[in-house]
């Protein structure tokens, strides 16, 4: 916005929702922005109400730039906010501007609910008065200077905290809450080393920890919180000679598990009596996992963050729910599923297999592939030399997202990876590309799935509204649809 009419100004200087954002200046100057900070803190201070959120997003470069932004924020903590989200950076052109430091006047804020610091120092008070903070339910830190006992110091003064987020914050070891009755979620994100985790607080109930450089394992005690059933883990896990690790007895209670490992060793193993999700994006071969989940009811393995970030921006958001609701996991049953890349080939299948064979007890079978390269199936009838039935499966889905230049013989190939490794009652394709030659692909399927069946005692057939409609749905396929083949003792519906 390169002119700012007075009309303008008088409107949003008198809304209770102040969004002071530099970046909404891009066409307008440095100064401009400041004068509409400025004239718009006056404006508002006229009337006799608190803010209801103030939202400031600048960088500084100059002393004058400084003392604008002082006065304002003192004026309107003066009147009072329930939503303070402030974020001061830094460039080039800041090298000789301090690091900006929040005024004490927010500590008497008694109002405050949501609080969110980027790259400010803490009113330097802090530790020494007492926090006004008593409605506070949300507080986020991120690159902020703390230490033990700053964290120590908010938690004990913050008695209606709900959700914490610690987000590269620097200048302290362990992160302690002790005997926090109102806590709910806690989320640290951490470049420097954390060394230790200890949580007392009833009614927590989300922790993330991610440890961005994997600079090693860390110390957790967090067995008081009963209700603590989902946990999203970043970072190294310590196993012992054989592959086992105890990073699971932190959480008596879990159900839900996202688990991002940076381990290179050669097998993992598992074990938790409650856990019912497992969510593993690591570099272990699915041969060298092991699991003893008796509840488990999905588990998720991946080697894609490509395919499966739309599910973990929704897990590891601070709203986010279970990996799955009920209602997605194919005929609720114990499920399976795999986000892999372009490293899949014939072999892999093999090692799926042996991993189904260790009694996991899984009915259902999600495979969502990247991209597939008909050359590395060329070994499959080697694999195939591997003396192992099909393992027994209620349902199998695939789900393709290829590009439209593969050729359907890709899909084919893969098709008879996934049949020989797999005996289905009942199958899903689907495919996001629009071969033209996709028909090829749904014959090739139907023909597997019939020699998979003993022929002389069960009949398999085509149905859906009539033979005929079935006939030309299977010759001449709609491309991107799904295709649901679903086995029967004397029939097989295609729809």
């Amino acid at each position: 916005m390169s002119l700012l009419s007075k009309t303008w100004f008088n409107l949003t200087a008198s809304l209770p929702v102040l969004d002071f954002n530099i970046r909404n200046f891009t066409n307008a100057s440095r100064q401009s922005f400041f004068k509409y900070v400025e004239y718009a803190t006056s404006r508002f201070c006229l009337h006799n109400v608190a803010a209801h959120r103030l939202k400031i997003i600048t960088t500084l470069q100059e002393p004058a730039e400084l003392d604008i932004l002082n006065t304002c924020v003192e004026s309107l903590l003066k009147k009072g906010v329930t939503e303070l989200a402030i974020g001061i950076g830094y460039s080039s052109q800041s090298a000789a501007m301090p690091k900006y430091r929040l005024p004490d006047i927010l500590l008497s804020v008694s109002m405050l609910k949501s609080l969110t610091i980027r790259d400010c120092d803490l009113p330097s008070s802090f530790i020494v008065d007492d926090l006004k903070f008593k409605s506070l339910i949300r507080l986020t830190l991120e690159n902020v200077t703390i230490d033990d006992k700053v964290i120590k110091h908010l938690t004990t003064t913050c008695p209606l905290l709900q959700v914490l987020q610690i987000r590269n914050c620097y200048g302290f070891k362990i992160f302690g809450i002790y005997g926090h009755q109102s806590l709910e979620k806690v989320f640290i994100m951490q470049s420097t080393r954390v060394e230790r985790i200890d949580i007392e607080a009833p009614n927590l109930a989300y922790l993330l920890v991610a440890d961005k450089y994997g600079r090693g394992s860390l110390q957790m005690n967090l067995t008081s919180c009963k209700q603590l059933t989902r946990v999203s883990y970043f970072g190294y896990l310590v196993t012992n000679s054989s592959g086992c690790s105890d990073f699971l007895s932190n959480f008596p209670f879990v159900e839900n598990l996202f688990l991002v490992t940076r381990n290179k060793g050669n097998n993992l193993k598992l074990s938790s009596p409650t856990l019912k999700t497992l969510v593993l994006h690591s570099n272990y071969d699915l041969e060298n996992i092991e699991f003893t989940t008796p509840n488990l009811v999905l588990f998720v393995y991946s080697s894609s963050f490509c395919l499966l970030r739309p599910q973990m921006t929704h897990w590891l958001s601070p709203q986010g729910g279970q990996f799955l609701d009920d209602t997605q996991i194919t005929h609720l049953k114990s499920c399976m599923q795999c986000y892999v890349d372009t490293g899949i080939d014939a072999l892999w299948f093999s090692k799926l297999r042996l991993f189904l064979g260790k009694k996991n007890g899984f009915k259902v079978l999600n495979l969502y592939i990247h991209t597939i390269y008909s050359q590395k199936f060329k070994e499959l009838e080697n694999v195939k030399a591997i003396e192992l039935p099909a393992y027994e499966l209620e349902h199998v889905e695939l789900r393709l997202d290829t590009n439209e230049n593969e050729e359907s013989s890709y899909h084919v190939a893969f098709v008879d990876a996934v049949l020989w490794c797999c005996r289905p009652r009942s199958l899903t394709l689907t495919s996001s590309s629009s071969l033209p030659d996709y028909d090829h692909v749904v014959k090739f399927t139907y023909e597997k799935l019939l020699q998979q069946e003993n022929q002389g005692h069960t009949k398999i057939q085509m149905v859906s509204h009539s033979c005929s409609e079935a006939e030309r749905h299977l010759k001449s396929l709609s491309r991107g649809k799904t295709i649901n083949f679903i086995k029967k003792e004397d029939t097989l519906f295609i729809s």
